[in-house]
């Protein structure tokens, strides 16, 4: 069975956030699935996303988004994304972002069991994603107009049709625009 994972790790960030993301998901995925969020993650702030690869916590094909993304399109293509890791693009940067992930559970255990916080938290300045990329530097990508940056869409004229998921890194956050989004 598929699971849709997020992480709760605190800071601003609660329950609502969570509540709001597994309402979106039910109005937006066929397939049947489990609803999962993790909290118990032993790394802080956005580390705390590598908790998601811990050996043995998933079974089957699991479907991650973070808490600040506004789910706008039917997710089974994303769920079954014929790839055993995928990932979205940046749209600024080389490199990824993990705002939006898939993968077959076990394919991408190293990416916990390599991560040591006090020697690597400080080595990787773009968090998680930096990590993940290092680890995972051949990962496939969504289709680049299934996961559309908030951001990248207003400078460069508006979202594309076939948009599943906004992904609103930094601010505004999603809930600052209801009447947009």
């Amino acid at each position: 069975m598929l699971t849709i994972a997020c992480v709760l790790s605190g800071g601003e960030y609660d329950w609502s956030h969570v509540l709001r993301l597994r309402a979106m998901v039910h109005r937006h995925l066929d397939q049947p699935y489990e609803f999962v969020c993790i909290k118990d993650s032993p790394f802080p702030s956005y580390w705390a996303k590598l908790s998601l690869f811990e050996p043995g916590r998933f079974k089957g094909r699991v479907l991650y988004f973070d808490l600040d993304v506004t789910i706008k399109g039917r997710l089974d293509d994303l769920a079954d994304y014929a790839a055993p890791f995928v990932i979205v693009k940046d749209w600024f940067r080389f490199g990824f972002n993990s705002s939006v992930m898939a993968w077959d559970a076990g394919v991408a255990d190293h990416v916990f069991t390599d991560f040591d916080h006090v020697r690597d938290a400080p080595n990787f300045k773009g968090g998680d994603q930096a990590w993940i990329m290092h680890k995972m530097p051949s990962a496939d990508k969504f289709p680049k107009n299934w996961c559309q940056s908030f951001k990248h869409a207003i400078l460069n004229g508006g979202f594309q049709p076939d948009m599943r998921v906004c992904v609103f890194h930094g601010f505004p956050r999603p809930w600052e625009l209801a009447d947009v989004m």
